[in-house]
Formats: C-alpha cells, structure tokens, sequence
C-alpha cells in the first residue's frame, strides 16, 4: 500500500473507489474502453502489427467487429490492413504534445497524461517519455518499465487526475473529440503550484506525483486486468 493510501481521507477512498468501479464497468461492458491499449501492448506500440484474429480472440469478439473497433479506438496513428493492425504516430491527425522512446525508436503521441499509465505498462522493455510543462516551460523527462518508475525529471512533476466523472462525459465522443476536448486540458505539469489553476478548474480532481500515481489502486488493478488479458510478462 502506498503513503497516499495508508493516509487517505474518506474523499480519498472514494475518489480511487469511483475509478476502480468505473473502469471495471468499462472494461466488462465496452470492448471500445479497452481497445487502444490493447494494440499499444500486442504491437509494442508499433514496433510491430498484430493479427486482427489475434486481438479478436483478446477481446471476445468477431474478427470484422475488431477491427471496425480498432479503426475507431485505436490508437492515433491505427490502420487495419489485409488482416494486420498497426500503429505509426505519424498518422495521426493531431499535433503530438509529448515524445516516446521505446528502445531505438522515437515518435510523438497525444493523449492525456493518465493515458501514459495506462499504456507504459504494455510496453518493452521500457518507455521514455518527454514533455514541456504548459506553465512552467520545465522540460519533464519520465521513465517507465513494466513493473515501476525509473526515472522523474523534474521531481516534484505530477498527474492530473480528474474525477472519474469524466468517464460518464467522454461517452459517446470520438477519439478526437476527446483528445481535444478532455486530453488537451490534462497534460503532466512540472509541480503542484503549476497545476493549481486546472485544479481549480476541475472540482472533484486530485494531482498525484508521478511515483506515487504509479501505485494508485485503480490504475494498479488496470495494469493487472491488461496483464492477464495480453498474456503479457509483468
């Protein structure tokens, strides 16, 4: 258990309570919550396509089904080809707002910042990940394996982490609509003291240092559930 959570409030509990339950709800009821992060992990994020019969079999579903899924939820960058699905950042339509390192490899991706908790985890054998705070002009610089946080520059960076509520909003938007909508307004900032005006913006959200976000209950229980359903090492 982590320092936030051995010290938690009753604001606190609820607040991890209501995303654990909410994701839960997602990941059993919606193929399209979970389907970007599972081509980001069967694809390694790009380094690789992935069989549509093969994320078909992960997901449940039929194979045409997946892939109209994949198309919609995919990943920015997603294309579904003579039976394959891939990734490459550089199809994707909106200006990235963060860069990726995975090995020798190095591209630009959108999303929020809890995004990257989401899907660092799926990636090997590490993912190196570098941003300019929107308030500070700090440069952030994070390092993620499957199984912690290696590396955070500058150390007092946090997530922004709105209310789960924001799940219940972003149903029925595309991916677009929410990355310009929603992922655009929550970008990782270089301290507290930068974030307080989205803080203030957002009732109902918290901010989280990134090592400590790491072991958050809900997003714990998400890398697990992702883990068992990709087949993948921890």
């Amino acid at each position: 258990m982590t320092n936030i959570e051995q010290n938690n409030t009753a604001d606190l509990a609820d607040f991890l309570a209501g995303w654990s339950t909410k994701w839960g709800t997602r990941s059993q009821g919606s193929a399209g919550g979970i389907v970007a992060f599972a081509v980001v992990g069967l694809t390694n994020y790009g380094e690789h396509p992935v069989q549509s019969s093969r994320l078909a079999q992960t997901l449940g579903r039929s194979v045409s089904e997946t892939e109209v899924l994949a198309q919609q939820w995919g990943a920015p960058g997603t294309r579904v080809e003579d039976g394959l699905i891939s990734i490459d950042a550089e199809r994707a339509k909106a200006a990235p707002r963060r860069q990726v390192r995975i090995c020798h490899r190095q591209f630009g991706v959108t999303g929020c910042a809890l995004d990257v908790f989401l899907y660092a985890p799926l990636v090997r054998p590490s993912l190196q990940l570098e941003e300019t705070c929107q308030i500070t002009g700090t440069p952030i610089r994070l390092e993620f394996t499957p199984e912690r946080v290696v590396r955070v520059e500058s150390a007092g960076t946090v997530l922004p982490m709105p209310s789960s509520q924001v799940l219940d909003q972003i149903e029925g938007m595309s991916m677009e609509e929410i990355d310009a909508n929603v992922c655009a307004l929550a970008p990782f900032f270089s301290s507290a003291e930068a974030a307080q005006e989205w803080l203030a913006a957002n009732p109902g959200s918290r901010l989280f240092p990134v090592r400590e976000a790491w072991d958050l209950s809900p997003l714990r229980e998400n890398r697990e559930r992702m883990f068992a359903l990709l087949n993948l090492d921890h």
